[in-house]
């Protein structure tokens, strides 16, 4: 299984925070294939984000009351190459990626768990 690791402490308008070393694992993904337009598909993709790798493989309940991370991620653009050759997993994972890469640039990575 794939996961994306949060190497940076997140601070949340709620107050709350997203400590570093967190995971980010895809709960569901919807890829809407007919209003496929120009080589590209729109994606939304649901995620749970767990404090750590460990509290993923203990089974432990997600974080909690962060919805101000948005952990829903919708507006996301999957190609249709790539949709046609890659695993639902790999492409799930990597979409989310780019999305969080591009919030926090170099703290992010795709893990094996």
């Amino acid at each position: 299984m794939k996961a994306i690791q949060i190497n940076t402490s997140v601070n949340l308008t709620s107050g709350l925070s997203i400590p570093s070393g967190s995971v980010c694992v895809i709960a569901e993904g919807y890829a809407d294939v007919k209003s496929q337009k120009d080589g590209i598909i729109p994606a939304q993709i649901a995620t749970f984000v767990f404090a750590s790798v460990q509290a993923l493989a203990e089974g432990k309940a997600p974080i909690q009351g962060i919805e101000d991370f948005n952990t829903t991620f919708s507006g996301l653009e999957l190609s249709v190459a790539d949709y046609e050759t890659k695993s639902a997993e790999v492409l799930l994972i990597t979409a989310v990626f780019n999305a969080l890469d591009s919030i926090y640039p170099s703290q992010v990575e795709q893990i094996a768990i």
